[in-house]
This record gives C-alpha cells, structure tokens and sequence, in this order.
C-alpha cells in the first residue's frame, strides 16, 4: 500500500503552512499527484479545574463562523509540544497549570495535511499573565464537561480537536 515519491515541488509557502505537490507511484505501479499541506503541529489543552473547562470562542475565516473551542496553538519551530501547551494557555485564557498530563495525538486531516496535535490535560489551575496574539479576539468562557457534551451533541461546537479531547477527557475522567 505504501507509494513511492517520484518527484516534489512546494508551489506556495506562507506563514503557517507550505503547499506540496507529490508525484508518486502506487504498488501497483499507476502513478498520480497528492496535494499535501505542510503544517508544523499544534497543541490543544483541556484545562480542567475539577468541574469545569476552559473554552474559548472566536473566528475561523475558514469556516465563516465564530466556532467554540479548547484553548489550542499551533507549535513555533524547535518548540516543543508541551512548551506550546503553557504558551497558549496564558495567551488565550490567562491560565498557568500545576499539572500537566499528556493525552492523544491525532492527524487532524491527514488524507491532505500534515498537522499534528498534542491534546494536554492542564488542573491545578491559576491565573497567568499571557499576551494574546495581536491577529486574534478570544472570549474564554467556562462549561462543565455535562454542557460540553451537549453542545457536541447539539451542533453547537463543531471543532474536531474539541470534539476528540472532550471524548477522551471523558472516558479518562472515568478511569
């Protein structure tokens, strides 16, 4: 099943991502282009104080739409995932963690990216100085995990990686 890479171009790079072009060669042989996005890895981090999460909500101009989400960052480069984790959650909701707890990783879209996320459980929750990313307007608001799971169920958070990291933080929270 595994391809062959005949040739590579990257026609386009811009900040966070880079476009690349692949020429391959399946098994059996046919050849073909898989179009691919570049991107560097992000964090996503359930702040859990024991009854409630951390959420954010602001505009994706992908989607058109302000969209509900766990705080979440994408890594700088020789960054390492958890450095990201303590970075963005003072930048998006003001908030230092005592614990640190690694959960999944997942491709986000791997049938066309390379985006990699480090799902984090922060507790031992405090305030943070953090300065918010001048390109983004984040309003953080609080949910139990009972209200999450019925915004999911309900249409009204739509995020995958929220969706994912809410799941597993539920079935760890049951042991």
């Amino acid at each position: 099943m595994e391809e062959r890479t005949l040739s590579t171009t990257r026609p386009w790079s811009g900040r966070r991502v880079t476009v690349r072009v692949d020429e391959v060669e399946r098994a059996d042989g046919h050849r073909t282009t898989r179009e691919v996005i570049e991107h560097p890895g992000a964090v996503a981090i359930l702040a859990w104080n024991g009854e409630r999460l951390a959420m954010v909500r602001q505009w994706r101009h992908a989607t058109g739409s302000d969209l509900l989400e766990i705080p979440a960052g994408t890594l700088e480069p020789e960054e390492p995932p958890a450095e990201t984790a303590r970075r963005e959650l003072a930048e998006e909701v003001g908030l230092a963690a005592e614990r640190w707890e690694e959960g999944p990783r997942f491709y986000t879209a791997p049938g066309f990216c390379t985006e990699l996320m480090h799902v984090y459980l922060a507790t031992g929750l405090s305030e943070a100085a953090g300065d918010a990313d001048a390109d983004e307007i984040l309003e953080p608001s609080w949910m139990t995990l009972s209200e999450l799971l019925g915004a999911i169920d309900d249409g009204a958070i739509v995020d995958g990686k929220t969706i994912a990291a809410v799941g597993w933080l539920e079935r760890h929270l049951r042991g």
